[in-house]
């Protein structure tokens, strides 16, 4: 199946413009899902490292969580760039805080206290001199995960920073919108670069779309999806009647999948999901990689994206992923049972369906259904989803060709 970084040449224009801005200021990158930010990221390194003769100790590409850390290193060692030079923005400061302040590090609780790592760090790039531009650049991915001092935190550090970002993706509490990032970073609104979509099928984008309740946004995010592929296949929602039936129907989509030689990941909402669905599949004969920290500290972390195995994370963990098909168990109350700020749901759903570039599969359980689940209704009332309800029927899903209409929802 080989790597899932495109080479440089498979870019578009816009994705080559990205890749090749000058570092004499700071760059924002904002691009809805699909738009390849994180493949723009990897070769703006490659690029960047290349051209102004950049020795590995002095750039970094930085990111909020180590699924998504492991997925850059991938691509990164495609293309013969150390991989350590890729790490989570948490990890790069505690290694300026072991060595500027003590291999002591603050705790509250049971957990290394980085909100306390990363104000020291701030605060001693603001003091100290010494310890400012000391890399040539830094490029961060899923910039909207990230709190709004990073950005300041970054600047100090580095001569250039290119931050690439999308708010439609915004899952964390402390995130930073897209005007914090710009005036943390001292950049005008106008001079940000903008990435439209030509990852996602037409009718991914448009199932994704049912979960953006901001009319505006919206439309601003279907109007840059554009007809790519020449096959596309209607999303599918499996309603099952128990827990099992639903493993059951989700292994042999799993199997389907496999023999079309797809990359696959399962999306499900929270960390214990995450072993259990992988330890159910394999007693269905279905290998999977869980993209997961590791159960217990010291234990090596399990998911290596240079293999063909399906993938299984939580919705936070799997941001910045692509996969060719995205299977969405789960779709049911219990399952988002600490899941309470408003909002919060529709835009984890959003996140999943994004992940796909081809497919979408979402499953829930007779009368369990989560609140969520009245929106695939209305988009299987307007065509853009197939509902398939009950036990041993086969696998369906809607192929239409590329001459067919693409409608918008709304």
């Amino acid at each position: 199946m080989g790597t899932w970084l495109l080479p440089v040449g498979d870019l578009t224009p816009d994705q080559n413009r990205a890749v090749q801005m000058k570092p004499d200021q700071n760059r924002v990158v904002f691009g809805v899902a699909g738009s390849g930010k994180t493949q723009v990221l990897i070769h703006r390194a490659s690029y960047l490292a290349q051209t102004y003769n950049v020795p590995p100790n002095k750039f970094r590409v930085l990111v909020f969580t180590n699924v998504i850390k492991e997925y850059i290193k991938s691509g990164i060692r495609f293309l013969e760039l150390p991989e350590e030079t890729v790490s989570t923005f948490d990890h790069w400061c505690r290694l300026i805080y072991e060595r500027e302040v003590s291999q002591r590090l603050p705790w509250s609780g049971k957990m290394i206290d980085f909100k306390e790592i990363r104000n020291k760090v701030w605060g001693l790039l603001k003091t100290k001199p010494s310890l400012q531009k000391t890399h040539d650049f830094i490029l961060v991915d899923e910039g909207q995960d990230l709190s709004p001092q990073v950005f300041e935190t970054l600047t100090m550090a580095s001569r250039h920073v290119t931050v690439f970002a999308d708010r439609m993706q915004q899952i964390y509490n402390d995130g930073a919108g897209e005007d914090q990032i710009l005036a943390r970073m001292g950049i005008k609104k106008e001079n940000a670069t903008l990435l439209g979509a030509y990852r996602s099928s037409p009718y991914v984008a448009q199932l994704a779309s049912y979960f953006i309740f901001d009319d505006t946004r919206r439309k601003q995010y279907l109007s840059q999806i554009g007809p790519k592929q020449m096959t596309r296949e209607l999303p599918l929602c499996y309603i099952a009647k128990s827990h099992d039936e639903e493993i059951d129907h989700m292994a042999e989509v799993i199997k389907q999948r496999q023999l079309m030689n797809q990359r696959i990941g399962i999306i499900v909402p929270q960390t214990k999901q995450v072993f259990g669905f992988a330890t159910a599949l394999s007693e269905r004969g279905v290998k999977v990689e869980k993209a997961a920290p590791p159960k217990k500290p010291g234990m090596k972390a399990e998911y290596d994206f240079d293999n063909d195995l399906p993938k299984i994370a939580t919705y936070h963990s799997a941001k910045g992923l692509t996969f060719d098909s995205v299977l969405l168990p789960k779709i049911t109350t219990n399952a988002f049972f600490n899941v309470n700020e408003p909002g919060l749901r529709q835009r984890m759903i959003f996140v999943g369906i994004a992940r796909a570039t081809q497919w979408v599969y979402l499953s829930t359980i007779k009368g369990q259904e989560s609140s969520e689940y009245s929106l695939l209704k209305e988009a299987a009332a307007r065509q853009h989803l197939t509902i398939q309800d009950g036990k041993a029927q086969p696998v369906q899903t809607n192929t239409t060709q590329q001459g067919d209409d693409f409608d918008a929802p709304f």
